[in-house]
């Protein structure tokens, strides 16, 4: 029987500048993230630790990163740690893995440079696919042989890559069935940053969430294989902090935002948790709704530990109103809104109005033309 641990895609020195002035906090929370796995594996009593691919988020991480990130491995000891070079920090001449600062990484730590078997043991077997660049069409689990008659040993595969049964994935293209065609117990992947399982291929996903969009992200897992053969026991043991949540709401009325709200306080305190909202005004003519969705927007800006609002570049639901205003000074606003909208200053009447919020320019021209389509009714 064998435990492990199976981690990858730490990304270690990543900018997450999409993150503002947060972003340093956000690089911190990764650090925080890999003190976490230390203490799972040692509270785990595991056998080894699996780090599959994308320590470093490029080979340009400073020598401060990479101090910290040995000092963190090294916690580990005397627990065996096995390091795939991934897409992002590929086994090249001059890169990371030859700075003086990745020296000082401890005796337990095997940087697994070749592509070849490594023993633990005598009963398990790992097979490395380190990356030697950054983009391939190859498959780099392709040279792991077929297990042999009586070989009892358990066989575990190590890559880094995307199986090729998941979309618009081409970069180191893994056969989905590399366990099945080479007798693997256990496949462990890194690169894609949401947790899957297909079968005996998984992914533990990256340790702390990098963006939004990444699903179940922020695990590592805990593994158990009895033997050979046997079907593996995958305890997925959450270690990140931030949460990453959209919302893309279609807001016509008051009661639309209050329903946003609700649902975003069901979350708790937003003190760790990134928003991105994107809202759908293309039916919205309620002027009080969208001052409504402004203050939300205000409150949220102070309590959510970061928040991304894409603001909408919608079109005014405006149609049979448009022939009905008629020529004069409420034609030359309607005409003045709309160029501010588009983006523009308005030359005549409404240049003054050219550095409002867009949202606010929105329901002054919707709510000109139900007047105006009022008159006319």
């Amino acid at each position: 029987m064998v435990r492990f641990l199976h981690t990858a895609d730490w990304q270690i020195g990543m900018k997450a500048s999409h993150t503002g002035e947060k972003a340093k906090a956000v690089r911190q929370k990764r650090f925080d993230a890999a003190g976490r796995i230390v203490e799972l594996a040692e509270e785990e009593d595991v056998d080894f630790v699996l780090l599959a691919g994308d320590t470093f988020e490029d080979h340009n991480v400073g020598d401060v990163a990479v101090k910290r990130t040995v000092d963190i491995l090294n916690r580990l000891d005397p627990i065996p740690v096995y390091v795939l070079p991934g897409n992002h920090d590929p086994m090249v001449p001059g890169g990371i893995w030859d700075l003086d600062s990745w020296q000082r990484v401890g005796s337990h730590v095997a940087l697994l440079r070749e592509q070849r078997d490594y023993y633990h043991g005598d009963d398990v077997a790992l097979y490395a696919c380190p990356l030697i660049q950054k983009q391939s069409g190859l498959d780099p689990t392709a040279w792991i042989p077929d297990r042999e008659d009586g070989d009892d040993r358990i066989r575990i595969g190590v890559a880094h890559g995307s199986l090729n049964n998941l979309p618009d994935r081409v970069n180191f293209p893994i056969a989905a069935d590399r366990p099945e065609r080479s007798g693997l117990d256990y496949l462990a992947l890194g690169d894609w940053h949401s947790h899957r399982i297909f079968g005996r291929a998984v992914y533990p996903g990256t340790m702390e969430p990098t963006r939004f969009g990444e699903k179940d992200s922020g695990n590592v897992l805990v593994v158990d294989i009895d033997e050979a053969s046997a079907k593996p026991r995958i305890e997925a043991c959450r270690v990140n902090s931030l949460t990453w949540t959209e919302f893309e709401p279609a807001i016509q009325t008051v009661d639309d935002v209050e329903s946003l709200d609700r649902t975003i306080q069901a979350l708790g305190p937003l003190t760790s948790t990134l928003l991105k909202i994107s809202p759908d005004l293309s039916g919205c003519t309620d002027s009080r709704a969208l001052q409504r969705l402004e203050t939300l927007r205000e409150e949220l800006r102070e309590s959510a530990f970061f928040l991304e609002w894409i603001d909408p570049a919608h079109q005014p639901i405006i149609s049979e109103g448009v022939d009905r205003i008629p020529d004069g000074i409420l034609y030359e606003v309607d005409e003045a809104l709309a160029t501010i909208l588009d983006g523009r200053i308005p030359e005549g009447p409404g240049h003054q109005f050219a550095d409002q919020d867009p949202e606010v320019v929105q329901a002054a021209r919707m709510l000109l033309h139900r007047l105006a389509g009022g008159r006319s009714a």
